[in-house]
């Protein structure tokens, strides 16, 4: 063989092994593509499943707290010589918790005595992993249910529909679904309803009130703030009487 034809026949074999490498490179970049659109299809398919399969809204009590302020989130006197702060997430499972076992307890023991006072407050902080807003919508809803005087059934309606998986962020709080509950509540305006929430009304106090838990130093949920110090946790009726003790021990409850 000549030199020429030497010389030709590397340069093909060369031009050869540079594309079948372009190919194999194509074809892992295919199978990479592929893989993620299934990946993605996959966690979307998954998503809609978990939303698909979420329960029929539930009714929940309607009991209102004696003492409780027109239109407001809390109860008792504002000049009580005790006051209790709790921040809570919506989505919170141990929120849930203490609303569904503790909470009605609490208010029996200590809404009469007008030695307490109870004020809900928010830290919507379950929705930062996903980018999501159920945490927040959760609570504008219970904000714009206690405009017609309907905050402590829709808290207890909010927390009545927990997932009881502890899932969070699935579509349980979106916007359609936070209407279903309100439309649950006996007298409640749902145009109105359903107007304060589509224009996210109180979004922006929602958000302040957030930045505001923070800056108080509050990292969990729930946590009690009672007469300025900080209790975090689940508490029962005896766990806010030792509490008292503590706080104001010259206040005598019966």
């Amino acid at each position: 063989m000549s030199k020429r034809r030497e010389l030709e026949a590397r340069r093909q074999q060369q031009q050869r092994k540079q594309t079948i490498q372009i190919a194999a490179t194509i074809g892992a970049i295919a199978v990479l593509v592929i893989g993620g659109a299934i990946i993605l299809s996959a966690l979307s398919g998954q998503q809609q499943q978990q939303s698909s399969v979420l329960p029929p809204v539930k009714t929940a009590s309607k009991t209102v707290p004696p003492n409780a302020e027109p239109n407001g989130r809390a109860w008792g006197p504002a000049d009580a010589p005790i006051k209790i702060e709790e921040y809570l997430d919506y989505q919170c499972p141990a929120c849930g918790q203490y609303a569904r076992n503790f909470e009605p307890a609490v208010i029996e023991a200590f809404a009469k005595t007008g030695k307490v006072r109870y004020e809900v407050n928010f830290l919507p902080f379950l929705e930062d992993r996903v980018g999501g807003r159920e945490s927040r919508d959760a609570v504008q809803a219970a904000l714009c249910a206690a405009e017609q005087n309907k905050f402590w059934q829709m808290h207890a309606t909010l927390f009545v529909n927990q997932p009881i998986t502890g899932q969070e962020n699935i579509g349980n709080y979106s916007k359609q679904r936070l209407k279903e509950m309100a439309a649950t509540i006996e007298g409640m305006d749902t145009a109105a309803f359903n107007a304060c929430l589509d224009g996210n009304k109180y979004e922006g106090t929602v958000l302040q009130m957030r930045r505001d838990g923070e800056a108080r130093g509050i990292r969990q949920t729930p946590t009690f703030i009672v007469n300025g110090q900080s209790f975090p946790g689940v508490r029962s009726v005896e766990d806010f009487r030792q509490i008292f003790a503590q706080v104001a021990p010259n206040v005598r409850i019966e």
